[in-house]
Protein backbone atom coordinates (compact mmCIF):
# COMPACT_ATOMS: atom_id res chain seq x y z
CA UNK A 1 0.00 0.00 0.00
CA UNK A 2 2.56 2.34 0.95
CA UNK A 3 4.10 1.58 -2.71
CA UNK A 4 1.16 2.22 -4.58
CA UNK A 5 0.49 5.91 -2.64
CA UNK A 6 4.29 6.61 -3.01
CA UNK A 7 3.89 6.03 -6.99
CA UNK A 8 0.85 8.16 -7.10
CA UNK A 9 2.73 11.06 -5.47
CA UNK A 10 5.62 10.25 -8.24
CA UNK A 11 2.64 10.47 -11.07
CA UNK A 12 1.39 13.48 -9.35
CA UNK A 13 4.29 15.74 -8.56
CA UNK A 14 5.42 17.01 -12.04
CA UNK A 15 2.16 18.55 -12.86
CA UNK A 16 1.79 20.68 -9.61
CA UNK A 17 2.37 24.51 -9.75
CA UNK A 18 6.31 25.15 -8.36
CA UNK A 19 4.70 28.03 -6.63
CA UNK A 20 7.73 30.13 -8.02
CA UNK A 21 7.19 33.79 -8.14
CA UNK A 22 6.57 35.17 -11.97
CA UNK A 23 9.32 37.71 -13.65
CA UNK A 24 8.87 39.37 -16.37
CA UNK A 25 11.11 38.61 -19.43
CA UNK A 26 11.94 41.44 -22.36
CA UNK A 27 15.39 42.68 -23.89
CA UNK A 28 16.34 43.83 -20.50
CA UNK A 29 16.19 40.60 -18.56
CA UNK A 30 18.03 37.43 -19.89
CA UNK A 31 17.99 34.16 -19.18
CA UNK A 32 20.30 34.44 -16.13
CA UNK A 33 18.30 37.40 -15.11
CA UNK A 34 14.91 34.34 -14.69
CA UNK A 35 17.15 31.37 -13.18
CA UNK A 36 18.68 33.75 -10.56
CA UNK A 37 15.01 34.58 -9.36
CA UNK A 38 14.17 31.07 -9.32
CA UNK A 39 15.06 29.85 -4.96
CA UNK A 40 16.00 26.82 -3.74
CA UNK A 41 13.54 25.93 -1.56
CA UNK A 42 10.59 23.73 -1.50
CA UNK A 43 7.31 25.26 -3.09
CA UNK A 44 4.32 27.04 -1.73
CA UNK A 45 2.41 23.72 -1.76
CA UNK A 46 4.15 21.81 0.55
CA UNK A 47 3.92 24.11 3.69
CA UNK A 48 4.52 21.42 6.04
CA UNK A 49 7.95 20.54 4.54
CA UNK A 50 10.16 21.51 7.24
CA UNK A 51 13.84 20.09 6.98
CA UNK A 52 14.85 18.06 10.38
CA UNK A 53 17.32 15.94 8.44
CA UNK A 54 20.70 17.27 8.46
CA UNK A 55 23.61 17.39 5.77
CA UNK A 56 26.03 14.90 5.88
CA UNK A 57 29.27 13.63 3.87
CA UNK A 58 29.63 9.96 3.08
CA UNK A 59 33.54 10.09 3.37
CA UNK A 60 34.99 7.54 0.17
CA UNK A 61 38.51 6.55 -0.09
CA UNK A 62 39.95 7.44 -3.19
CA UNK A 63 36.38 8.65 -4.51
CA UNK A 64 34.77 12.49 -3.98
CA UNK A 65 32.70 12.32 -0.40
CA UNK A 66 28.75 12.76 -1.08
CA UNK A 67 26.51 14.84 0.63
CA UNK A 68 23.35 13.34 1.81
CA UNK A 69 20.68 13.81 4.45
CA UNK A 70 18.61 10.86 5.48
CA UNK A 71 15.45 10.41 7.51
CA UNK A 72 15.12 7.64 10.10
CA UNK A 73 12.46 5.56 9.52
CA UNK A 74 11.14 2.16 9.23
CA UNK A 75 11.46 -0.38 5.69
CA UNK A 76 11.33 -0.57 3.60
CA UNK A 77 13.84 2.68 3.14
CA UNK A 78 12.85 4.89 0.09
CA UNK A 79 16.07 6.65 -1.59
CA UNK A 80 15.69 9.20 -4.25
CA UNK A 81 17.85 9.38 -7.29
CA UNK A 82 18.33 12.86 -9.20
CA UNK A 83 17.83 13.61 -12.71
CA UNK A 84 20.79 14.99 -14.47
CA UNK A 85 22.71 17.55 -12.73
CA UNK A 86 19.55 17.97 -10.45
CA UNK A 87 19.99 18.47 -6.72
CA UNK A 88 18.55 16.85 -3.33
CA UNK A 89 17.24 19.92 -2.65
CA UNK A 90 14.79 19.87 -5.96
CA UNK A 91 10.92 19.82 -5.57
CA UNK A 92 10.79 15.99 -6.29
CA UNK A 93 12.80 14.90 -3.47
CA UNK A 94 11.68 17.41 -1.03
CA UNK A 95 8.08 15.85 -1.57
CA UNK A 96 9.25 12.04 -1.45
CA UNK A 97 10.46 13.25 1.91
CA UNK A 98 8.18 14.73 3.21
CA UNK A 99 5.57 11.64 1.75
CA UNK A 100 7.58 9.28 3.82
CA UNK A 101 7.76 11.25 7.05
CA UNK A 102 3.96 10.94 7.06
CA UNK A 103 4.40 7.06 6.99
CA UNK A 104 7.07 7.00 9.27
CA UNK A 105 9.28 5.42 6.36
CA UNK A 106 13.27 6.09 6.01
CA UNK A 107 14.41 8.29 3.05
CA UNK A 108 17.61 9.06 1.75
CA UNK A 109 18.08 11.68 -0.77
CA UNK A 110 21.92 12.69 -2.02
CA UNK A 111 23.98 15.02 -4.34
CA UNK A 112 25.93 12.80 -7.01
CA UNK A 113 29.66 13.58 -7.73
CA UNK A 114 30.66 17.18 -8.73
CA UNK A 115 27.08 18.23 -8.29
CA UNK A 116 25.68 20.24 -5.19
CA UNK A 117 26.64 19.80 -1.90
CA UNK A 118 29.37 17.03 -3.07
CA UNK A 119 32.83 16.63 -3.79
CA UNK A 120 34.09 16.66 -7.20
CA UNK A 121 34.01 18.31 -11.02
CA UNK A 122 30.43 17.95 -12.81
CA UNK A 123 33.29 18.25 -16.02
CA UNK A 124 34.78 14.91 -15.17
CA UNK A 125 31.59 13.40 -14.48
CA UNK A 126 30.58 10.13 -16.40
CA UNK A 127 27.27 7.74 -15.99
CA UNK A 128 30.11 5.48 -14.69
CA UNK A 129 31.32 7.57 -11.89
CA UNK A 130 27.34 8.52 -10.61
CA UNK A 131 26.25 4.71 -10.49
CA UNK A 132 29.30 4.16 -8.49
CA UNK A 133 27.28 6.99 -6.56
CA UNK A 134 24.03 5.32 -6.29
CA UNK A 135 25.78 2.31 -5.33
CA UNK A 136 27.33 3.66 -2.59
CA UNK A 137 24.50 5.07 -0.98
CA UNK A 138 22.84 1.91 -1.24
CA UNK A 139 25.88 -0.01 0.19
CA UNK A 140 27.36 2.23 2.84
CA UNK A 141 23.96 4.46 3.97
CA UNK A 142 20.54 2.32 3.64
CA UNK A 143 19.57 0.07 6.36
CA UNK A 144 17.40 -2.76 4.88
CA UNK A 145 15.50 -3.43 1.87
CA UNK A 146 15.24 -0.37 -0.65
CA UNK A 147 12.48 1.44 -3.04
CA UNK A 148 14.50 3.04 -5.16
CA UNK A 149 12.54 6.69 -7.08
CA UNK A 150 14.83 7.74 -10.06
CA UNK A 151 13.60 10.97 -11.51
CA UNK A 152 14.67 11.13 -15.76
CA UNK A 153 18.44 10.29 -15.56
CA UNK A 154 18.30 8.56 -12.23
CA UNK A 155 15.51 6.42 -13.18
CA UNK A 156 18.31 5.21 -15.70
CA UNK A 157 20.56 4.76 -13.24
CA UNK A 158 17.37 3.48 -10.91
CA UNK A 159 17.80 0.10 -13.44
CA UNK A 160 21.42 -0.34 -13.30
CA UNK A 161 21.63 -0.13 -9.37
CA UNK A 162 18.77 -2.73 -9.25
CA UNK A 163 20.25 -5.23 -11.72
CA UNK A 164 23.86 -4.70 -9.24
CA UNK A 165 21.71 -5.33 -5.67
CA UNK A 166 18.97 -7.16 -6.79
CA UNK A 167 18.97 -8.45 -2.56
CA UNK A 168 18.78 -4.87 -1.71
CA UNK A 169 15.77 -3.53 -3.98
CA UNK A 170 12.44 -4.73 -3.48
CA UNK A 171 10.82 -1.74 -5.79
CA UNK A 172 11.42 0.75 -8.68
CA UNK A 173 9.49 3.56 -9.48
CA UNK A 174 10.73 5.85 -12.69
CA UNK A 175 9.84 9.16 -12.71
CA UNK A 176 9.71 10.32 -16.41
CA UNK A 177 12.83 7.93 -16.92
CA UNK A 178 14.81 8.95 -19.49
CA UNK A 179 16.76 5.13 -19.88
CA UNK A 180 14.80 4.92 -23.99
CA UNK A 181 16.59 8.29 -24.54
CA UNK A 182 20.15 7.31 -23.71
CA UNK A 183 20.00 4.03 -25.42
CA UNK A 184 19.27 5.75 -28.50
CA UNK A 185 21.71 8.28 -28.25
CA UNK A 186 24.45 5.64 -27.50
CA UNK A 187 23.52 3.77 -29.97
CA UNK A 188 23.73 6.39 -33.06
CA UNK A 189 28.05 6.94 -31.55
CA UNK A 190 30.58 6.11 -33.62
CA UNK A 191 31.95 2.36 -33.21
CA UNK A 192 35.05 4.00 -31.84
CA UNK A 193 33.38 6.07 -29.69
CA UNK A 194 31.12 3.45 -27.85
CA UNK A 195 34.01 1.49 -26.98
CA UNK A 196 35.62 4.24 -25.05
CA UNK A 197 36.04 3.29 -21.11
CA UNK A 198 33.71 6.57 -20.31
CA UNK A 199 30.96 5.01 -22.75
CA UNK A 200 31.05 1.40 -21.11
CA UNK A 201 32.33 1.90 -17.64
CA UNK A 202 28.32 2.56 -16.92
CA UNK A 203 28.59 -1.78 -17.10
CA UNK A 204 31.70 -1.86 -14.54
CA UNK A 205 31.58 -2.48 -10.99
Amino acid sequence: MAVARLAAVAAWVPYRSWGWAAAPVGPHRGLGALLALIPQRAPRWLPACRQKTSLSFLNRPDLPNLAYKKLKGKSPGIIFIPGYLSYMNGTKALAIEEFCKSLGHACIRFDYSGVGSSDGNSEESTLGKWRKDVLSIIDDLADGPQILVGSSLGGWLMLHAAIARPEKVVALIGVATAADTLVTKFNQLPVEDSRRKNCISLHSA
